[in-house]
């Protein structure tokens, strides 16, 4: 990564950072590390515990849920530049109900959902603004994941 220091501007790209003031990203963007994954590559297991939030700078992240029976697992959605996964560990630490795969070559910034957890109690503000955000994220991918079902179920009728 050519730059592996998240700027405040480059926080305040991301959705789940959008509300936020410049002085408040500033708190924040410090926290955030460069991470690189090649192609291939499985950055959150399903089941382990949720510690880490991935903001995607480059490249393409599929999400992945395991199939009761022989058929494996499912790609449930993917992210791009700009999303970010692993944002229910802002919600709760528990295992993880899915993988994240590098589909190509990724590059993200990582932070610790406790670091975050940290400031939000330091600074309530931000942490009210960010975690208005992640509900109409969540909210957001609940509806396209309950569509995604409803049509593979009406295709299989």
């Amino acid at each position: 990564m050519t730059n592996a220091v998240m700027t405040t501007q480059q926080l305040k790209q991301y959705a789940l950072f959008s509300l936020l003031s410049v002085d408040e990203a500033e708190i924040l963007a410090p926290l955030f590390k460069a991470v690189n994954f090649a192609a291939g590559t499985t950055f959150i297991n399903q089941d382990e515990i949720s510690h880490n939030l991935y903001l995607i700078v480059s490249g393409i992240a599929e999400v992945r849920l395991p199939l009761i029976g022989p058929r494996g697992t499912t790609s449930v959605a993917k992210f791009g530049p700009g999303e970010c996964v692993g944002e229910l560990s802002l919600a709760r630490i528990a295992r993880r109900a899915a993988s994240a795969l590098a589909e190509v070559d990724c590059q993200c910034f990582v932070v610790e959902t406790q670091k975050l957890i940290d400031v939000f109690e330091k600074h309530p503000k931000i942490g009210y603004e960010v975690y208005r955000k992640l509900a109409s994220i969540i909210t957001d991918r609940l509806v396209a994941t309950n569509m995604m079902l409803r049509n593979s179920e009406s295709h299989q009728a």
